[in-house]
């Protein structure tokens, strides 16, 4: 399993309307489509929030997406997306839609993604 990499959550249209956050290394080359974005340089001082927390407070949502890998199977995965690009997940406009991307984990082709499966909830017990 991959270990957590800093990202930005950008929400806003603000310069400091973003949270820090762990997650994944799965954002290259979407991050206009999920408002994430990889912190190339971290300083090792940014305050790191909770990724159950961002979706409790409902500024990111659980996605999930099938993908086909190199063999031609059908895969799934999970994505987190701000709450402000969810809209264009389902729009008309191409550049805002994860289909026909390149889902890479860790820099590495998984494949391209086919079709959002569904909004996930986050759910506590």
């Amino acid at each position: 399993m991959a270990l957590p990499v800093l990202h930005k959550a950008i929400f806003g249209a603000g310069a400091s309307d973003f949270y820090y956050i762990l997650t994944s290394d799965a954002y290259e080359g979407i991050k206009a489509q999920t408002g994430l974005e990889k912190v190339a340089d971290p300083k090792g001082n940014e305050e790191v929030l909770p990724v159950k927390e961002l979706l409790r407070t409902g500024i990111l949502w659980r996605i999930g997406i099938r993908y086909k890998n190199s063999d031609g199977k059908m895969k799934s995965a999970k994505l987190l997306v701000v709450k402000g690009k969810v809209v264009g997940l389902f729009g008309d406009n191409a550049a805002d839609q994860l289909e026909d991307k390149t889902y890479k984990l860790a820099g590495v082709d998984k494949g391209k993604i086919e079709r959002i499966s569904g909004i996930r909830k986050a759910t506590f017990h």
